[in-house]
């Protein structure tokens, strides 16, 4: 869900995929290369992306009109292509996949927006973050869905246990829970 809603934004190559879904993520972490390399493999295979083109390096200056100058920067651009640093590397930048999002993929993005299990708190924090792609029905669906699970966990915490804890820390980590899920309740309303 992530790759697409990020790919319907706009193209992007895996180290802007990486660094986009780490925003997401927020101070829960993000994707490991091992992770998102697999998923583009498969999400291409499914033809939900596809790859736009290698990484180019730019142009050096703006194209003026005069031919001259612009065989030039043709020359050097071609040049730096095919040269290798000091380090005896090749150059990574020319070699990074552009992905982008096809009409399959963004029916799929669509689906997982709407259909995700409303108790991941993860794919919530996902859904919200491109839910401007969905109608706005939609949308009110998603946040009624996400109400409704919370609504039923608070119900769930705040039962008498048959067990009561008189370990104090026990009994704070409860009353936290109770605590974020009053203040996310009130966040949706």
């Amino acid at each position: 869900m992530a790759i697409l809603g990020v790919l319907k934004e706009h193209e992007a190559h895996g180290y802007e995929l990486k660094k986009q879904m780490a925003e997401l993520a927020g101070g829960s972490g993000g994707v490991s290369f091992g992770s998102l390399y697999p998923a583009l493999n498969r999400l291409e295979l499914a033809g939900a992306v596809r790859m736009i083109d290698h990484a180019r390096p730019r142009l050096v200056g703006p194209m003026t009109g005069a031919i001259g100058s612009e065989l030039a920067a043709l020359r050097h651009q071609r040049k730096a292509a095919t040269s290798e640093p000091k380090s005896g590397r090749r150059d990574k930048k020319r070699n990074r996949k552009v992905y982008g999002i096809t009409d399959k993929g963004e029916t799929r993005l669509r689906e997982l927006l709407v259909n995700a299990d409303p108790s991941d708190d993860r794919a919530f924090h996902v859904q919200v973050a491109f839910c401007r792609f969905l109608e706005p029905i939609a949308r009110l669906g998603l946040f009624e869905r996400r109400r409704a699970h919370l609504t039923t966990e608070l119900a769930k915490r705040r039962r008498p246990s048959d067990t009561p804890t008189t370990d104090p820390y026990i009994r704070s980590l409860k009353e936290r829970d109770i605590t974020t899920l009053i203040h996310d309740l009130g966040w949706l309303d």
